[in-house]
């Protein structure tokens, strides 16, 4: 006999399943939980959750927030009026980690899943099997976010076939969601439930940098609101580095962001004395590059180890060494324009 998986009966039901919806509903002010005077004054209702919800995300202590994609995030949560929400952007700017800590510090319950070419919209809606010698049915993350009312992010949604997506048509249309593998149940979406997606597409294809990205069908993207994403500014790209490698000197870390910004302008419009960079520095790569820095104390040149490791190592000989020239005069001053 099928039976239903929200009821937790077994030990799966308790390790994954510990489901549940809101407790009640709070007014969040913005500008006092983010600690940023620019949004004072913004506020937004979020459900309140029972504290031990495994679905709550861990927040970073070191996280730097960008206040102008901030406001946007907020808006859509506390108000999507029927939309999604599609981030794109260079992959490393922080697409998912904006959405992420953005509810860590609302305390939203959040399910993801990343994209591949094997994607199936089953993978969304979940599978029935085998616990404790009974069929069960397994709720996947679109089915639990939308019955509980939690942000639901799909990452790298332009890897995605563009046929299988359109099964979210109705989804995204603020539809019941009819789970036909588990007897016909109907999922009505909660008040609550967000969807994001993240890519380093619009929906377009690329047939450079991001390969194996599809081209979207326009009725899928048309129930999306867009917001590109992009790097950090130079300030605060500056100020993630002295937080999550405090050891190292402020000009050093100044000049591993300046190494950076001019690998992506190699990238995205190379000048006439730089090569073109198949693979912009992401802001990941640069907080690794930092961190591997401290690591490396034992190495005659740390920031040269570091760097190898972090990012010039998959390159190219001729781009790697354009890299740790570009390195050298940056750190040595001798770079115009910086």
């Amino acid at each position: 006999m099928r039976k239903s998986y929200d009821k937790t009966e077994t030990e799966m039901s308790e390790n994954v399943t510990r489901d549940e919806a809101s407790l009640s509903v709070r007014k969040a002010d913005i500008g006092a939980e983010f600690g940023l005077d620019g949004l004072k004054g913004v506020s937004i209702e979020v459900p309140v959750f029972d504290e031990n919800c495994q679905y709550l995300v861990k927040q970073q202590n070191d996280y730097v927030f960008d206040e102008h994609m901030l406001r946007h995030i907020v808006s859509f949560l506390g108000k999507s009026s029927g939309d999604a929400l599609y981030l794109y952007g260079p992959s490393g700017c922080g697409k998912t980690s904006m959405v992420m800590q953005t509810a860590a510090v609302l305390k939203w319950p959040v399910v993801s899943l990343t994209i591949n070419g094997r994607f199936e919209l089953s993978d969304l809606i979940g599978h029935p099997t085998i616990v404790s010698n009974e069929l069960v049915f397994v709720h996947g993350p679109l089915a639990r976010a939308m019955k509980y009312g939690y942000i639901l992010i799909l990452n790298e949604i332009d890897l995605a076939d563009a046929a299988e997506l359109s099964g979210l048509n109705d989804v995204l249309e603020g539809r019941n969601l009819v789970v036909i593998q588990n007897n016909g149940e109907v999922i009505k979406p909660h008040p609550d439930f967000r969807m994001v997606v993240t890519a380093n597409t619009c929906g377009r294809g690329s047939r450079g940098t991001y390969h194996g990205t599809q081209l979207l069908n326009a009725a899928f993207l048309d129930r999306f609101r867009f917001i590109r994403c992009d790097y950090m500014s130079h300030d605060e790209e500056l100020k993630l580095l002295e937080l999550v490698a405090p050891e190292l000197d402020a000009g050093l870390l100044s000049d591993m962001v300046k190494v950076a910004s001019e690998i992506r302008k190699s990238h995205l419009d190379p000048m006439p004395n730089h090569i073109y960079m198949s693979v912009p520095m992401s802001t990941r790569t640069l907080v690794r590059w930092a961190t591997l820095t401290v690591a490396y104390s034992y190495e005659s040149d740390p920031v040269d180890a570091a760097l190898l490791h972090a990012f010039a190592g998959r390159l190219s000989e001729e781009e790697s060494s354009y890299v740790l020239r570009l390195k050298s005069d940056v750190m040595a001053g001798v770079t115009d324009n910086l």
